[in-house]
């Protein structure tokens, strides 16, 4: 894995669990300007609508312009938990 998605890695581990803060996206962009972000299939769309661990999607693919890797982060809604990592492609 490169060393920008290694940092972007650790960032993400900040708002991975229980009690975590919530992704601001628009602190996650100021952070890594050199990276692309694109939202993936079914972004902003929910998990379990109406059930137990409903969770709201925010799944994106990163680039740097030579390689990608796959973020995924879930916020979800019946507990105060967030889900964040990245997938090397």
């Amino acid at each position: 894995m490169k060393a920008k998605f290694k940092e972007l890695r650790a960032y993400l581990k900040l708002h991975d669990g229980m009690s975590k803060p919530k992704l601001n996206f628009g602190q996650l962009y100021e952070l890594f300007p050199e990276l692309t972000f694109s939202p993936a299939k079914g972004f902003g769309s929910y998990t379990n609508f109406g059930e137990a661990f409903e969770a709201k999607c925010f799944n994106m693919l990163v680039s740097d312009g030579e390689s990608e890797c796959f973020m995924v982060y879930r916020e979800y809604g019946d507990a105060v938990e967030n889900l964040a990592y990245i997938v090397s492609l």
